[in-house]
């Protein structure tokens, strides 16, 4: 599986992560299906506000307009157009997940909400202000696998 990020959606959220500063933010990310197991990043949500220095856990109901208003603009196409999974940031760490993370996401896929497979991007910015992110693929009763992230230009 492959995500693609291109280059203004980097920049975007490259504006939050500086806003943020030290503090931990994120959200949910819409993606377009633009081949078999390829993914690009089309829109994102972020809560800017509720994460603090050490963690970052999204209120979904936050971010279930921003959503809803996705599938307004793509013409409820889910299958071209869809919710790909979660995103945040780990100013201070690793942009590898912790045990938090992996265990919130595998919840997410297991519970019964119908999401086969999930997506976790988490990303920051060095000290140079580049853009810095890895992702992973939660499936079902499965373990959690890096997947490959292309930026677009």
């Amino acid at each position: 599986m492959k995500v693609l990020i291109p280059r203004n959606i980097r920049k975007l959220m490259k504006k939050n992560m500086r806003q943020a500063g030290k503090r931990e933010i994120g959200g949910i990310l819409m993606a377009e299906e633009i081949d078999s197991q390829c993914f690009r990043i089309v829109e994102y949500s972020v809560d800017e506000y509720s994460g603090t220095n050490f963690n970052f856990v999204r209120d979904s109901a936050n971010h279930e307009q921003k959503l809803n208003d996705f599938f307004l603009k793509t013409g409820a196409d889910y299958s071209r157009f869809n919710y790909l999974g979660e995103w945040h940031t780990h100013p201070s760490f690793s942009v590898r997940p912790s045990q938090q993370d992996i265990s919130s996401m595998q919840d997410l896929v297991d519970d019964s909400s119908g999401v086969p497979f999930s997506i976790l991007l988490i990303a920051k910015l060095t000290y140079i202000w580049r853009f810095q992110c890895s992702a992973f693929l939660f499936i079902r009763d499965g373990y959690p696998m890096e997947i490959d992230v292309v930026y677009e230009h």
